[in-house]
């Protein structure tokens, strides 16, 4: 099979579930173990391919940027890193990163626990012979958008408001409808009447009134809950320069030049996958949550102290990251309490000097927290 025919998403689908392994080759054609220094990937006598080689996988909600060879075998390679361990590899190896969107999907595609993925595009050579159906990741939210953008486009405007408007009926007859449908009440009328405002029959006196809507629903601010010891990484004081700014700041050793603790902090961000800037509400107890205050409770930072939760609606730490999402910070040369190995909670790693890597760190957890809010709890978004 020459590479012409052969294709290598497929091949290194092959010998992942076999797993049998591919081998590297440097310039010179020999053997090397150090992908950074390989110029040729070789699926035994099949079929041979440029490291770099574009594959059929496409990056979600792009119809352009396929994912490459090299990029896809040094991610099954490092799999059971972290977002935040495996993006600070490829980095610094120059390699193409898989999005954390897409990790799923890569995986189970490539493992063999996906059978198929959704194929999204089929390109047509000159003749008109097909070729190879390009493959992408499932549809996520973002795809939804695209598809209602995408039939948006295609529709064809019958009738405006312009339109309706301007056809010749007579609209004469709404005012005695509305009369007979809604007959004024007595000192409504006889209010208006000595005001000396005019006041339509059935229409309330107020101007303030008539535009206030019947039903009016608040969108809720998602919440983010953090821990209440001032010896936490995170906390009231510095929880809106991460997640907003991008930088962390060690408050706990000026905590006597930090001031009086907020009630709530307030962080907005811009939603990725839609543009929307959402305001996420911050706080460091829950005493006094209402029932509509733990459904839009989105996400918690613990130290890993089990009192955190207490007096929570939810009995357990378990249980408590059944329901919201859970994140441990601590610095990257640290290991975490033996606590939170049983509690379903991602790593924050932070580096102790190196600034420039905090926004690495916060694009990641944003990456999560997106996922969780668009999965979960979508009407905290509407």
């Amino acid at each position: 099979m020459s590479p012409t025919t052969a294709d290598p998403l497929n091949l290194l689908r092959q010998y992942t579930i076999q797993s049998k392994k591919v081998e590297l080759l440097d310039q010179n054609g020999n053997p090397t173990p150090d992908l950074q220094s390989a110029a040729t990937i070789r699926f035994g006598e099949e079929a041979s391919f440029a490291r770099d080689t574009p594959t059929s996988f496409l990056r979600s909600n792009s119809d352009s940027d396929q994912y490459t060879l090299s990029a896809l075998l040094h991610f099954l390679d490092h799999r059971d890193q972290t977002f935040y361990e495996y993006m600070k590899m490829t980095n610094t190896l120059g390699l193409q990163t898989i999005s954390f969107g897409d990790r799923a999907q890569v995986l189970g595609y490539l493992t063999g626990k996906t059978p198929e993925i959704t194929p999204a595009v089929v390109e047509k050579q000159d003749g008109g012979d097909a070729k190879r159906a390009k493959t992408r990741a499932a549809p996520d939210v973002s795809t939804a958008n695209d598809i209602a953008r995408d039939i948006m486009r295609r529709e064809r405007v019958l009738i405006t408001s312009s339109s309706v408007l301007s056809s010749g009926k007579s609209f004469a007859r709404v005012p005695d409808l509305a009369k007979a449908l809604f007959p004024a009440k007595p000192g409504a009328v006889a209010k208006g009447a000595m005001s000396g405002k005019p006041t339509a029959a059935g229409t309330p006196a107020s101007g303030q009134a008539a535009r206030r809507p019947a039903h009016h629903r608040k969108r809720r601010n998602p919440i983010i809950v953090v821990p209440a010891a001032t010896t936490s990484m995170l906390t009231m004081y510095n929880i809106k320069s991460l997640l907003q700014d991008h930088q962390f700041v060690d408050c706990r050793a000026d905590m006597d030049k930090a001031g009086p603790k907020p009630h709530e902090v307030f962080v907005e961000h811009t939603m990725s996958y839609s543009g929307q800037t959402v305001k996420f509400r911050a706080v460091d107890s829950v005493q006094d949550f209402t029932e509509a205050d733990w459904e839009a409770l989105v996400c918690v930072f613990t130290q890993g102290a089990a009192w955190q939760f207490k007096n929570w609606i939810w009995k357990s730490p378990e249980e408590v990251f059944q329901n919201c999402l859970g994140f441990y910070p601590k610095y990257q040369d640290e290991r975490p309490k033996d606590t939170v190995t049983s509690w379903a909670v991602s790593l924050l790693n932070i580096e102790r000097s190196k600034r420039h890597m905090d926004r690495a760190t916060v694009v990641g957890l944003w990456n999560s927290l997106e996922q969780f809010v668009a999965r979960n709890k979508p009407d905290l978004l509407g």
